[in-house]
């Protein structure tokens, strides 16, 4: 096994999967360490080979046109086919992107929201955000009473939009033994996998396939960054600091910061070489 083949081993994993590059390149190194600890060979060849480069994240946010798009293809997804079999489409879907929007919530955070969560009848109608759907092996789907992370636990004001969706909602919703504000026809609670399939179906005609629910997550946060700031928008999304949010979910082009008076100075010879050049000339007319 020589470094060279264990390198070309790994960027070739790298290609497509970074993380499982990775993890490879850690698991080869302990197995080679424990075979240089008995004597089987040398050195470690793991340590000579290449590093591995994170390649770069792109953040894409979705602007208006492309918003329309999304809510047009639901729209027209949800639309009753005739002759098709299979149970009628619900709102849900459409009700569940407009609140990510309003928000800026993760689809577990959004699907696990009661509604003794809510607050719709105050002055300024809040939402609080206080747990999230997990799927557990051999359990299914069930509401853990905390977020992803510590910061998660939050209260957000709602726009107006999401109150009138909610309050809408609120007048048609069918009783469930979990208070589930999105629960399914048989009153459990709504999967994140089923809600992530009936999206893909409905952007299947669309030139949206790389708009997935965090894109909305996304959306929001470079929304908050261009007209108020980067703090108001980690803090949106309660992220642990700003530097995740301007890293992975703010759109916008890395700026360098404003150095031009510094650089000046690496113009002045040109400059004075200019003037002399053309005093010369003046000179010589």
């Amino acid at each position: 096994m020589t470094v060279g083949r264990l390198d070309r081993f790994l960027r070739e994993i790298a290609k497509n999967h970074p993380s499982k590059a990775k993890g490879a390149k850690v698991a080869l190194s302990q197995m080679f360490a424990l075979a240089v600890r008995h004597g089987a060979i040398p050195t470690n060849p793991v340590r000579d080979t290449g590093r591995l480069r994170k390649p770069r994240r792109e953040v894409t946010a979705l602007g208006t046109e492309q918003l329309e798009t999304v809510r047009t293809a639901i729209r027209e997804w949800q639309q009753p086919v005739p002759g098709k079999p299979g149970p009628r489409h619900t709102g849900d879907l459409a009700d569940i992107v407009d609140l990510m929007l309003a928000t800026g919530a993760r689809i577990g955070e959004i699907l696990a929201i009661r509604w003794s969560d809510l607050d719709l009848s105050a002055d300024r109608p809040v939402l609080t955000i206080s747990g999230t759907l997990v799927y557990v092996k051999g359990k299914g789907v069930f509401r853990q009473d905390w977020t992803k992370s510590e910061a998660g636990y939050r209260t957000i004001v709602l726009p107006g939009f999401a109150v009138g969706m909610l309050l809408a909602r609120k007048l048609t919703a069918a009783e469930n033994d979990y208070d589930a504000v999105f629960a399914s026809r048989n009153g459990t609670w709504l999967q994140p996998n089923n809600v992530r399939r009936q999206w893909r179906q409905a952007r299947a005609d669309t030139d949206l396939t790389w708009v997935v629910p965090h894109t909305f997550r996304k959306t929001v946060a470079t929304l908050i960054d261009e007209e108020s700031n980067t703090k108001s928008a980690a803090t949106q999304l309660r992220h642990g600091s700003e530097e995740v949010t301007t890293t992975y979910y703010i759109a916008k082009p890395a700026i360098a910061p404003d150095n031009s008076a510094i650089l000046e100075r690496l113009g002045a010879d040109r400059t004075t070489a200019e003037g002399s050049v053309q005093d010369r000339d003046r000179r010589a007319e």
